[in-house]
């Protein structure tokens, strides 16, 4: 089992008593970010805005089914039901799959969604809670960026390119279940990384989370409401790998419903992702070409290998 580090940014948000831009928060931001390659966030202080969200969301996925389907899934934004069918059943991401799968929502942050329709069909404020948490959420991912762009020298680099970010918020449901008949767990989600900048993964409490460190899959352990930051391609290749995304997976066997909330940051898609020079050394010469933030994602989601289309 994995407790990731714990990095508590209240002296950057101004919830805790210390002073703001404490350079001890960088050197836990890179010691995480060096290892396992995540790391638990605490005191980010949007814990309302979160509970809100997940409030919301079981409130969504608790609608009928027919309600649901009334959200067209369009240019890969809306809903999708837990059924393998739902998606490109070519897909090499399903290849071999059993039918276990998940339910969820893709909202961006503009008007991809019409957040207003869903509200109309039985969720209370739901357009308040989903704009109030994507604000929030961003909020934290400034001052987890800020953190980065401080341990490779370049403080204010990743600010200066979010002015316009596309991101994405991810409600997601995992269905009841039990251990297979061979006794393992049920794979809900293929491994895979991240794509953008970073994650903000936030976790009901129960288990199924794991990532692969040293060729062997390990739960992670995080407590309900947790906020896990995980790193993505895109920030791979801004760092010339000295950051790497830690390949994932989610397996069911609690035999309870599963929620989750990953809010995907993704800087402008306009910005060049080029490797930031402190990262490039006799050791470790450049390892990337040149690419705009918004060509990477598209050759990265419209992938055979994508988990979620």
């Amino acid at each position: 089992m994995l407790a990731p580090p714990i990095v508590d940014i209240s002296a950057l948000t101004g919830t805790g008593a210390g002073a703001a831009g404490d350079p001890r928060i960088a050197d836990e931001v890179e010691a995480a970010c060096t290892t396992v390659g995540l790391f638990v966030l605490a005191g980010h202080g949007i814990d309302a805005d979160l509970g809100a969200a997940f409030d919301t969301a079981r409130a969504f996925f608790g609608l009928p089914a027919d309600v649901k389907r009334r959200v067209p899934r369009i240019n890969r934004y809306g809903y999708v039901p837990d059924m393998v069918e739902a998606r490109d059943p070519s897909s090499a991401a399903y290849m071999g799959r059993s039918s276990l799968a998940a339910e969820y929502l893709d909202m961006g942050l503009a008007g991809e969604v019409d957040l207003a329709a869903i509200e109309a069909l039985g969720c209370d404020r739901f357009e308040a809670a989903v704009r109030n948490y994507q604000g929030a959420a961003l909020g934290a991912a400034h001052y987890v960026l800020e953190a980065l762009a401080t341990t490779l020298g370049v403080s204010g680099f990743f600010a200066a390119r979010m002015s316009e970010p596309q991101c994405r918020l991810r409600f997601l449901h995992y269905p009841p279940a039990g251990l297979l008949d061979d006794g393992s767990a049920p794979v809900f989600s293929t491994p895979h990384t991240d794509y953008g900048a970073i994650t903000l993964l936030a976790t009901d409490g129960v288990p199924g989370l794991e990532v692969l460190l040293d060729s062997d899959w390990v739960p992670v352990v995080a407590p309900p409401g947790a906020l896990i930051v995980q790193l993505g391609d895109m920030l791979a290749r801004w760092t010339n790998d000295r950051y790497r995304s830690t390949p994932h997976r989610v397996v069911g066997s609690s035999g309870v419903d599963r929620f989750s909330i990953p809010f995907f940051v993704n800087p402008d898609p306009s910005t060049v992702v080029s490797t930031i020079g402190s990262c490039i050394t006799a050791e470790r010469p450049e390892r990337y070409e040149p690419v705009t933030a918004g060509e990477f994602l598209v050759s990265r989601i419209d992938s055979p290998a994508e988990p979620y289309i």
